[in-house]
């Protein structure tokens, strides 16, 4: 396995980059909006059509679905959802795929639901609603480019891991011949 070194730089404006890489081409982030609202769902789908790899649902049961292949990089979820509270789908989110971030987005928060959704569903942003497009696509690029640097540093570790092994076991022969 050969590991590479990612450059995580910025733009100007202090909108992040993608990450990338010298032998891939840039990743973009694979995003779950989750919203009860079909008005909001097309709005956020107009806003970010073309800059994510994008995808909607309108209850947790469909997002079942959407986050089935564990290779959503981030989800948003409001918290007004149909029939469970935002915070709450997002822990069970954490539950089931740990490896995506987790965002909330509310028009109606209150200090639990805040507090629930930080200490028991680990959102890594709160978004306020009506929410502004450039702090949006910020978090999200911010989230993403966490996860990359996680998944980057993990490789690495594996790596160190084994060519440790195998320095071992090279060591042991030497001592046993």
């Amino acid at each position: 396995m050969r590991i590479t070194r990612t450059n995580f730089t910025s733009i100007p404006m202090g909108t992040p980059k993608l990450p990338t890489s010298a032998n891939s081409a840039v990743k973009l982030p694979k995003v779950l909006f989750l919203d009860g609202s079909a008005a909001n769902r097309s709005a956020f789908e107009d806003a970010f059509q073309g800059e994510f790899e994008l995808s909607v649902a309108g209850g947790l049961d469909e997002a079942w679905e959407l986050l089935a292949d564990g290779t959503m990089d981030v989800v948003i979820c409001d918290q007004m959802l149909p029939g469970i509270a935002g915070s709450e789908a997002l822990r069970q989110v954490k539950q089931r795929h740990p490896r995506a971030r987790r965002m909330l987005i509310t028009a109606h928060a209150d200090l639990q639901s805040l507090v629930d959704a930080l200490n028991r569903a680990g959102v890594c942003h709160y978004i306020q609603k009506p929410w502004e497009t450039e702090k949006v696509r910020i978090a999200v690029l911010e989230a993403h480019a966490t996860l990359l640097a996680e998944e980057a540093k993990d490789a690495y570790t594996m790596q160190l891991q084994e060519s440790n092994r195998q320095l071992e076991f090279a060591l042991r022969q030497r001592l046993l011949s």
